[in-house]
């Protein structure tokens, strides 16, 4: 009620004016040009990112990598810049998604927060001064910055909540494996360990896989979820102790022996750092697929 009486004071007003007021020239009547929408770069589930600021971290970014040593005239450094809008385009899209599933969460970050954060890292810079000068050398403003370290605590919060019951012992394999580039080769070596050969001789011998050629093709014991290959990692938890299986993957052909399972085995820290983050990438895959997000900008392949 009360937004339709501002409403029609507002329509008596004006046409008050009008009729107290000296008929003016058609010209001087004329409308303001309308203010064109800001440019955008995407827009996710509705909340759009604006294209100056996903320029500014771009620029900020690649400010950040030179001044690490990153030569943008070598082939190395032409590369990574090239891929570099694509990444920070992905992250700023991952940051709205953590953001709009966080209040779902029920998680927040105060002011409070972001001023003790921000008041400890002024402090790690070298003082005021020193925090001001990176800021200019960013690109970047106070409030820009406070935003970030925000969008920062809220995704620690988030993906602290998401990993929360990851446990301290699981299942896990101990595995060896020679990896190859044709399927013929890898059934000739089956066929030679299948005649009682050793496995890690042959593994020290035939392996490409540099990784674990010296190491007679030893994976090491890893739960599910943290070895870098998952069909690898499939076909291990499935085969039985004692067995050798070939297994094709994205990275050639593989002959895989099960050293070992232990259904209940503790886990190393940097284990449980692989299962929080193949835990997090599955749920920002997840978040991504089911979510609406529109691109305006071209990006390199």
């Amino acid at each position: 009620m009360r937004r339709s009486i501002l409403a029609l004071l507002a329509i008596v007003l004006t046409s008050c004016q009008s009729l107290s007021q000296p008929t003016a020239a058609p010209s001087a009547r004329m409308p303001s040009p309308p203010v064109s929408a800001p440019a955008l770069a995407a827009r996710v589930n509705g909340t759009p990112i604006l294209l100056s600021e996903f320029e500014k971290r771009v620029a900020a970014y690649e400010q950040e990598w030179i001044r690490n040593g990153l030569d943008p005239a070598s082939e190395e450094g032409r590369r990574r810049l090239a891929e570099l809008p694509r990444q920070i385009l992905e992250g700023m899209i991952e940051e709205i998604l953590i953001e709009q599933h966080a209040a779902s969460m029920g998680l927040t970050v105060s002011p409070e927060e972001v001023e003790t954060a921000l008041a400890q890292f002024v402090s790690e810079s070298g003082g005021p001064e020193a925090f001001r000068q990176r800021l200019v050398a960013l690109g970047m403003t106070e409030e820009e910055f406070r935003r970030n370290q925000r969008s920062a605590m809220l995704a620690q919060k988030v993906f602290e909540r998401l990993t929360a019951d990851i446990p301290s012992a699981t299942e896990q394999v101990h595995a060896r494996h020679i990896q190859v580039s044709s399927e013929e080769k890898a059934r000739h070596l089956l066929a030679r360990l299948q005649h009682g050969e050793d496995f890690i001789e042959l593994a020290r011998q035939h392996s490409e896989n540099e990784a674990t050629r010296e190491l007679g093709g030893d994976l090491g014991w890893f739960a599910r979820g943290t070895l870098s290959i998952p069909e690898l990692e499939e076909a291990a938890f499935a085969t039985p102790p004692g067995q050798i299986a070939l297994v094709a993957t994205p990275q050639g052909y593989h002959l895989l022996l099960v050293v070992e399972k232990d259904p209940a085995r503790p886990l190393s820290e940097d284990q449980r750092d692989r299962l929080r983050q193949h835990r997090i990438q599955e749920q920002l895959r997840a978040w991504r697929a089911e979510a609406r997000v529109e691109i305006f900008i071209p990006l390199s392949p």
